[in-house]
């Protein structure tokens, strides 16, 4: 299940997750590591991109923010972006942002439809 999450609230939405982790497609398979990420000017900015991210990103930069959820059942943040590299710095400039989390059996149906409490996306 997942709710959009507005571009213009993403900023306020990274305050509850204090974890992320950078997806990006690798050489031979996806590549993962955890980041500290900050907003600046509406682009997700990570202060010290790692190797592989900054040979990957100039050639593919499709990129994925995942933050877990801060609290057991809680939402997990998902932000696809394209990234670029500025100076020390890795831009993301996010396209879609949503908050996800798995169906929980004891949730009942929502007023939408769907079942617990997910929002269908547009």
């Amino acid at each position: 299940m997942s709710i959009v999450v507005d571009l213009a609230e993403l900023e306020q939405a990274l305050t509850r997750h204090p974890t992320a982790y950078l997806l990006l497609p690798g050489d031979e398979r996806p590549h993962v590591g955890e980041v500290e990420l900050f907003m600046r000017g509406g682009v997700l900015v990570l202060a010290a991109p790692g190797r592989t991210a900054r040979r990957v990103v100039p050639e593919r930069p499709a990129v994925t923010l995942l933050l877990p959820p801060a609290e057991p059942g809680g939402y997990a943040l998902v932000v696809d972006g394209e990234a670029t590299l500025v100076g020390e710095e890795l831009h993301v400039e996010p396209g879609h942002a949503v908050l996800h989390r798995r169906p929980r059996a004891d949730s009942p149906p929502s007023a939408t439809g769907c079942d617990n409490d997910c929002q269908p996306l547009s």
